[in-house]
């Protein structure tokens, strides 16, 4: 990769709004300077409001992040895993592996191993074992970089 190439940056967060919380700033810098920048949220978000029912909260958090998709011109995705509720299971490995495949990233940013949330953590491990069994090819093989 030259210098005249934008960087793939992969921004992971638990919930939906930890990357904006933990990396909005430094994606708006990657941005500023060409740099494509994707966003995932592992899990749903359907958990972290004192009233709203969990449906609710689902389609107010997806509408926020499309919201901050647009307005950042970033991608945004939300992947299926229940909020409060997360483990490092293969499963969950397996889906995290097929998805840095086929978004290719140069960087990939994440939560710290240690943080307070368990989702958070849960989130550091899945990323932190995807990201090295990425380059297995017999781990998830219908979606080999690799090939």
């Amino acid at each position: 990769m030259t210098s005249a190439e934008p960087l793939r940056i992969l921004i992971i967060g638990a919930h939906p709004d930890d990357c904006e919380i933990k990396a909005g700033g430094v994606t708006a810098l990657y941005r500023e300077i060409g740099h494509q920048v994707k966003f995932v949220s592992v899990t749903n978000g359907e958990s972290g409001h004192h009233q709203l029912s969990p449906a609710e909260l689902v389609k107010v958090r997806r509408a926020e992040t499309n919201q901050v998709a647009s307005l950042m011109g970033i991608e945004y995705e939300v992947l299926g895993n229940r909020d409060g509720r997360l483990q490092p299971t293969l499963e969950a490995r397996f889906e995290l592996i097929a998805l840095i495949r086929r978004y290719q990233p140069d960087l990939i940013l994440t939560h710290r191993p240690n943080d307070y949330h368990p989702d958070h953590r849960a989130t550091s491990t899945l990323v932190c074992d995807a990201a090295y069994m990425v380059i297995v090819p017999h781990i998830v093989p219908k979606c080999r970089r690799y090939a």
